[in-house]
């Protein structure tokens, strides 16, 4: 039994009437849904919406006769809350992993608005104080662990609650994250463009992208993580 599944509380509906139950699955399902679009793979639906089942019973056990539209409110509340409660309860390695991703993006940050340019390899290495071979031991966990992807570029947004559709000011905030990832990808470095182009765009696998580059698959895998990471520097990401 792995961790995840020893950790996952099991779903208790029989709180709530057969109306009650089917009216609010499809809310718990939807923030899981949003949730999960963010996270890595390694995270499951299921998961969260397990998860989410606990605190839409609390919120249940608490209703204390408030109407409808305010009880879904502050139930919506409660459902995201016992998710991320469950997120922030993994494992300290994930935990110090993405800590170690964000210092990755902030030192390309401020090392690109220091020197002018974009800082090699050698450069991040000096400003982490790890050698070359160890930042990209590093670039190699971040990205095993499911959390250099450019669907993951917007995972310190996690905020609000989920609706049926995608609030205004969500689709503006997406069409202007997309632009920026957009014109960050023009500006990489032209090997880690073609990576990007490789893998997102010819749908090319980590061992497919080394035999172009001529480099070992597991290279491979740093250079994508590492042009993630110089993705969320470029868009403020860090």
């Amino acid at each position: 039994m792995t961790q995840l599944e020893s950790t996952t509380p099991k779903p208790a509906p029989r709180a709530l009437s057969r109306v009650e139950y089917e009216r609010y699955l499809p809310l718990v399902r939807r923030i899981a849904m949003r949730l999960a679009r963010r996270l890595p793979l390694h995270i499951a639906v299921a998961d969260l919406v397990a998860w989410g089942w606990t605190g839409l019973l609390e919120a249940h056990g608490r209703r204390s006769g408030m109407p409808p539209e305010e009880f879904e409110a502050y139930a919506s509340l409660r459902v995201q809350g016992a998710m991320l409660d469950y997120l922030r309860s993994l494992d300290s390695t994930a935990r110090k992993l993405r800590g170690a991703s964000r210092r990755v993006a902030r030192a390309i940050h401020e090392l690109t608005q220091e020197l002018g340019r974009h800082p090699e390899e050698e450069d991040i290495a000096g400003a982490l104080g790890v050698p070359v071979a160890e930042l990209r031991t590093l670039l190699s966990r971040i990205a095993m662990a499911g959390m250099a992807r450019l669907e993951m570029l917007d995972l310190d947004d996690v905020v609000g609650v989920a609706s049926p559709v995608p609030a205004p000011d969500d689709e503006a905030d997406a069409r202007l994250l997309a632009d920026a990832v957009a014109a960050a990808i023009d500006q990489l470095p032209p090997r880690l463009k073609q990576v990007v182009g490789l893998y997102y765009q010819e749908d090319c696998t980590l061992r497919e992208i080394g035999a172009v580059l001529g480099v070992s698959e597991s290279r491979a895998c740093q250079l994508h993580s590492e042009a993630m990471h110089r993705l969320r520097a470029a868009i403020g990401k860090e």
